[in-house]
Order: C-alpha cells, then structure tokens, then sequence
C-alpha cells in the first residue's frame, strides 16, 4: 500500500505490531510500552504493540511445538507455535531456515523426525536477521549436523555477540544481496532488506507442486519493534534509508506463496486449519503478501510521523526575525516567514524525514501518485488549512492531520511555497 496523498506527503497509516519478549530477542523493546500508533489496513485496526505480540505470541508460544506439516513442494513447517523454521527438502540433504533459540533446538528436531526426515542430513543453515529469536541456536545446530552456517554480511558483527553459553557464533560463509545459496536442485536468492537489523534478510526460492512453479518469498522482518528508535538513531543513522530500501525490494518480488519468520505474518494457525480440511492449498496466497507489506510499511510510517513529531517538540524553534514573528502571530506562516531560510530548511527536513519527495518528486515536481508542487495555485493559509484536516479529503490515502499547533506546520508550509516557480 502506497501512502500518498492528494497535496502533500507520503505517509501511511494502517497496521502494526503487539510486545511480548526479551530484549535481546527482538530488539529494543519494554514490558511496559504504551500501545503506540494505531493503524488500520484491510479493514484491520492494530497499535503497534499489538502488531509486536501477534508476531512473538506469549512467553509459551515460543518453545511450544506447533504440528510439523508439509508446506508446498519440498519446504516444510518445523518449528513453535510462534517462532518460525522451515525445512526444505533435497536429494542431496536439507537446508534448514531459523534455528529458533537454542533452547528450541530439540523441538526442531523432534518435528523434523516426525515428518521422516533426519536431523544430521540438515547441509545448511541459514537465518531470518541477527536476533535470538530466530538464530540463537545456529551453534548447537551445527554442532549436531555439522551444517555450514551461512549469514548476511551486514548481520555478522551482531551473530558474533550472540554466544548462548559462552558459545561462539559460527558463521562458516559469509553471503551478500543477491547471493545464492544451492543444494539438490533447489536455490534460495538471500535479499538483503535492512532496518529491522542491519542485515535482515528475506530469502526467495522456487517451489514445485502439482505440475506448477510458485514463488516462495520467506520474509525476514519489516517490523518496526517498540523501542525501536528511527528518528535520531545514533546506532545507525540510516535506518530509515535502510527501511525503506527494505519496503522497495520487497515490493519487487514475485510471490505466491508468503511465509516469515514469525508465523503471524502470514497467518498459519488459520491456514494450517484449511490445509487439515482439505481443498485449494491456502499457503499459496499472493494477496496476504501485499496486505503484510501494506501493514508493515503503514506501520512504519505511523511511528516515523510520531517520532518525528516528538523530536520537533523538543528541539528549540529556528531562531531569526521572520521565523518568530510567524511563529508569534501568524498560525499559518506569511510571506516573511516562508522566506526564512531557517523555516524553510527546517520544513524541507521535515518534508524529506516524512518522505514525501517518494510521491511529490525529488524536486515537487509531481509524480502520477501526487501532485505538482511547483505550480500550486494555494496560499500559505491554504496549505496550512489543508494540511491540518486531509482526512476530510475523499483521495486521501493515509497523511496524517497536522494540529494548528503541531511545529511541524510552519515550517512544511514555508517549505512547500519555496517550491512554487513563475
């Protein structure tokens, strides 16, 4: 989903996600978070804890053994209730995806056991991103099969610190975007899609089935935890640039069949139920990928608009004559303060943390998703106006309600008027 709207800038509202583990497993998180911005997407409505938890589940779903089952083709289910990893199946051995935590490890054996297949033909391993959730257990794992880890290279360095046990972190290969990793037939493509770690990777492969070809997309993570920081991140300023390359390459793959590292973002509990009923197999679902990127990257969105707000909130107002005189009596800005150069630098980061250049153009020149800023025919009071109700507008798809007093105001005002040409 797209987020544009009909004057202004990108900004999407519409899913998110719940909390519910340690620190180490998922990211900066807090048993005591508040919900967060709520989005709603597909008729769903989600805060952004709410969109956390249905990922991690409770403390029991992520050791609880859910049924191992037969996906499509040659990938198989074998992991908890909530924390995914997939066995996929070659003549020439098995790789696995996700070793869960360590202590999950004999939970994925047993699974793998119970579907006929053996632990120590498992030839490879790989993982979703660096957290213990998903590749704590990669040591232990390699120390039963004698598997060959392999690892984004922009995760590496926090694989390193993950040493359960005082164990060290094997990483026998390291992989870059767009590698392949092949086995008996079968190749998976490691897609880099950054933010949620550095080098959370969202892995491709071909499944054959009934005499057809689908495409399997085994997304990393697009989640925005919370506590996750994207505004002012000292530990990587770039996490919104990585976010959102994150969002874009996801877009561009092919899928028919949408599978995660967290089982909740692709729905298994209901659709291992209509597999166990038979008829049309429901994992292959090419909208439920589209509608799990529409939630991610609308919640993503909500919590930059937020963060940033708060950010603007508590930094000093642009000191200079023209900018405290709008600021004193003129809600909307005037012709003096849009000249400040301070205000309008200020809106054009403003403009550019909300994204809007992605619909408006790189220079408001318009794109066939918003319109031209350039040659606007509104005024200062105008935009001001508009900008603090477009939801009242039937096309809005998403931008948020600016309040009067929202600091964000003037300065997006000055900005957008700097844009307008003869």
């Amino acid at each position: 989903m797209k987020v544009c709207t009909l004057a202004l800038f990108k900004c999407a509202l519409a899913a998110a996600v719940v909390l519910g583990s340690p620190l180490f497993a998922q990211g900066p998180s807090s048993a005591n978070q508040a919900p967060g911005p709520q989005v709603s997407v597909a008729g769903h409505t989600y805060t952004q804890q709410e969109l956390f938890q249905r990922n991690v589940g409770a403390p029991q779903d992520q050791s609880a053994q859910f049924p191992p089952h037969k996906i499509i083709g040659n990938i198989y289910y074998v992991g908890t209730v909530s924390l995914a990893s997939f066995l996929i199946v070659t003549p020439q051995g098995n790789i696995l995806v996700n070793s869960t935590y360590e202590r999950n490890v004999p939970v994925i054996q047993k699974s793998v056991e119970q579907l006929g297949f053996k632990f120590s033909d498992i030839k490879i391993l790989l993982g979703s991103h660096a957290h213990g959730d998903h590749m704590e257990g990669d040591a232990l794992v390699k120390q039963l099969t004698g598997a060959q880890v392999m690892a984004m290279a922009e995760d590496v360095p926090a694989l390193q610190a993950m040493m359960p046990g005082g164990k060290p972190h094997p990483v026998d290969k390291i992989l870059h975007d767009g590698e392949q990793v092949t086995l008996g037939g079968t190749t998976l493509v490691a897609r880099l899609t950054p933010g949620h770690t550095r080098g959370d990777t969202t892995w491709t492969l071909k499944a054959q089935d009934g005499g057809k070809s689908y495409d399997v997309v085994i997304i990393g993570s697009l989640g925005v935890n919370p506590g996750i920081k994207l505004v002012n991140n000292p530990a990587d300023p770039q996490i919104v640039e990585e976010f959102t390359r994150a969002f874009q390459v996801s877009r561009s793959l092919p899928c028919d069949v949408p599978l995660g590292s967290h089982p909740g973002m692709y729905n298994m509990k209901e659709k291992y139920a209509k597999l166990k009923a038979g008829g049309a197999n429901p994992y292959i679902d090419p909208a439920g990928y589209k509608t799990e990127l529409d939630i991610d990257e609308a919640m993503f969105h909500a919590v930059l608009v937020q963060q940033n707000a708060a950010s603007s909130s508590a930094a000093p107002a642009a000191a200079s004559p023209a900018g405290a005189s709008a600021a004193a009596g003129n809600p909307a800005g005037n012709t003096a303060g849009n000249n400040d150069t301070a205000l309008v630098a200020q809106g054009k980061a403003r403009f550019k943390a909300y994204m809007c250049f992605d619909c408006h153009g790189d220079n408001g020149e318009g794109t066939a998703d918003a319109p031209d800023l350039i040659h606007t025919r509104l005024n200062a009071e105008q935009i001001a106006k508009f900008l603090q109700k477009p939801s009242v507008d039937a096309t809005n798809k998403g931008m948020p309600d600016f309040a009067a007093d929202s600091p964000d105001l003037k300065p997006l005002v000055a900005f957008v008027l700097s844009l307008k040409q003869p």
